[in-house]
């Protein structure tokens, strides 16, 4: 039967006694010796168990892994968990079967504890690592897709610009040689003047743009006397006009003048002075002088009359620089608006040096401030609907209906057509942009004296 040999050997420098492992006579131990020596000597700088109180107890045989803690870590050149377990499962093995022999208890355990702790740790390193691999991998996918994207986005980028270039060179073929000159690029303000020309160009005009520039035009041309003849009754219009030619061929040799037929009378308006002279000696010629101008005061107290409404004038605006013998030239000539009402617009008629004066300012009436304007409206008929008059002085006796332009009264009509009844058109008579209101305004403002501007 074979038995154990113990062989003592004692470490002069630290006085620990050292035994080597038992061995089978004749040898069987595959390992070698140096491969068993174990250091006890833990982290915490014990070389071991302490020797309980009684009696001496020897240390056991080294472990197997003693020399392998000294050994670098090689927990992160494992890349599969199963033999991670494996290498954990020696260990605990090994420490089972040193536990039975000479190596102390609470060494053994305290190993077993570690190693319980190294299963742990490593399990949570595989675990994270594992984690911090799925996220590499999703980042690499999407950052590949944007790489994808762009790539695809640029192809089409440089597809288009090797399009462009390719048309460009053909329109350089095919077209004339540049010019050597700088072409001058445009400054904003010919910019904003080539926009506000293509607004103005292309907007239509309004009611109200339409009566300024009439009104400007009137005042560029100074308004002079016209004749009135009366048309006898035996006589026809071509006659009359021959002989009242005739008449003036003996006093000047080449007449300037435009005649206008209206109703039983000729209109002779001269375009020179020589011919003006000529008709002012005429005896059948009636001189209608120059209208003056009319000014319409807003919003004035219904209650103040026209002699107040000059005193007011006169005395409540010295910033206007009106005299009491421009005050004396002015005349009332109606009032505008709602009868009931608080406020009334007056009309008064003014020569052109006073017009100048009041024209676009706010005058002081009483207790009110009142806008001062240029009254350019022509009267309308409500019985015949035609311009020039009112119906107080209508000569006509039956009405015309200013809805269907009907022989009766516009307030018993039922037609449902509307018809003007002075231009034809499918509008009232009292529409705004009746062509015939168009009409006798310029030729009122034609007629009306502003004095030279």
């Amino acid at each position: 039967m074979a038995y154990l040999d113990y062989k003592g050997k004692t470490d002069m420098n630290n006085g620990h006694c050292y035994s080597d492992p038992l061995r089978l006579r004749g040898g069987g131990d595959e390992d070698d010796d140096n491969e068993n020596v174990v250091d006890m000597t833990d982290a915490e700088g014990n070389s071991g168990d302490m020797v309980p109180a009684g009696g001496s107890q020897k240390r056991g045989p080294p472990s197997p892994v003693a020399q392998s803690s000294k050994q670098p870590r090689t927990v992160g050149r494992v890349t599969d968990h199963r033999e991670l377990n494996d290498l954990l499962g020696w260990l605990e093995q090994t420490v089972i079967q040193e536990k039975s022999k000479k190596l102390g208890v609470q060494v053994s355990e305290k190993m077993l504890s570690k190693l319980a702790r190294l299963r742990v740790v490593t399990t949570g390193l595989m675990h994270d690592n594992s984690k911090l691999q799925g996220e590499i991998k999703g980042k690499e996918d999407t950052q590949r897709m944007s790489l994808t994207c762009f790539t695809d986005k640029l192809d089409a980028k440089n597809a288009e610009a090797n399009s462009l270039k390719a048309e460009l060179d053909t329109l350089r073929k095919a077209g004339p040689a540049p010019s050597k000159e700088p072409v001058p690029r445009p400054t904003y303000a010919d910019r904003v003047a080539s926009a506000r020309k293509a607004t103005v160009a292309t907007a239509p005009k309004t009611i109200k743009a339409k009566e300024k520039e009439q009104l400007k035009k009137s005042r560029q041309v100074k308004a002079t006397s016209r004749f009135m003849v009366e048309i006898p009754k035996d006589m026809t219009v071509a006659t009359a006009k021959a002989g009242l030619w005739e008449t003036v061929r003996t006093k000047i040799k080449n007449p300037r003048a435009k005649t206008i037929v209206s109703g039983k009378s000729l209109i002779i308006i001269p375009d020179d002075a020589n011919t003006l002279e000529v008709m002012k000696d005429l005896k059948q010629a009636i001189e209608i002088s120059p209208r003056k101008p009319r000014l319409i005061l807003y919003d004035v107290e219904s209650g103040i009359t026209g002699e107040e409404l000059a005193e007011c004038l006169l005395g409540q605006n010295p910033e206007l620089g009106l005299t009491a013998e421009d005050v004396g030239c002015m005349t009332p000539l109606h009032k505008l608006g709602p009868r009931d009402g608080h406020v009334v617009h007056w009309v008064i008629e003014a020569p052109a040096n006073v017009v100048s004066k009041l024209e676009n300012r706010s005058i002081y009436i009483g207790m009110t401030r009142c806008r001062c304007k240029v009254h350019s409206s022509t009267p309308q008929c409500y019985n015949c609907q035609q311009y020039g008059h009112t119906s107080l002085r209508c000569e006509q006796k039956e009405p015309t209906c200013r809805h269907c332009a009907g022989a009766h009264d516009s307030r018993e009509c039922k037609n449902e057509v509307v018809k003007c009844a002075n231009c034809k058109g499918p509008h009232k008579a009292s529409s705004a942009t009746c062509r015939a209101k168009t009409q006798a305004t310029r030729s009122l403002l034609r007629r009306t004296d502003f004095g030279s501007k």
